[in-house]
């Protein structure tokens, strides 16, 4: 295993391997976007995984923003694996948006999205995938984090 960590400022972290790189960013308390590109090897993914597993367990119903556009391929196991986390944590990830471009990967997603009913909203357009991301972002900033997030109020 060659996999690689480095921080990528406080809401961030990269971790790579000689056949591809994933970054994993937390914008916001209950937004997660990851950007991959090459290969992914079970290696490459299981940082993220844990990484969502832990925001989970604290509470956090994420929305995730997953930007496969740059990706090549990936091994069986990857998939199988990926699809087996969303389905057995469907009710606990708010919504799954995945930016691909047509391939392999394009074809993966579709696959493990039928395995989801549907579940995961694609795009193929950049533009649309970015305008949904910023939509939810600029949602956080005005109206300030998630109820499940918020303090209760002080009791007087």
């Amino acid at each position: 295993m060659d996999l690689a960590h480095t921080r990528l400022g406080a809401r961030g972290d990269r971790w790579s391997t000689s056949r591809g790189i994933l970054d994993v960013r937390t914008p916001a308390s209950d937004v997660v976007t990851r950007r991959f590109e090459g290969y992914a090897t079970i290696d490459l993914i299981e940082p993220a995984i844990r990484h969502l597993e832990a925001l989970i367990a604290s509470g956090v119903q994420p929305l995730l923003f997953n930007d496969f556009e740059l990706g090549t391929g990936y091994d069986s196991d990857v998939r199988t694996r990926l699809t087996a986390w969303h389905q057995r944590h469907a009710g606990d990830v708010k919504e799954i948006h995945i930016l691909v471009r047509p391939g392999l990967v394009a074809m993966g997603v579709t696959v493990a999205n039928l395995a989801m009913g549907g579940r995961f909203t694609t795009y193929t357009d950049r533009s649309a995938f970015e305008w949904a991301l910023a939509g939810v972002m600029t949602s956080r900033i005005t109206a300030g984090p998630p109820a499940s997030l918020r303090a209760p109020p002080s009791v007087r």
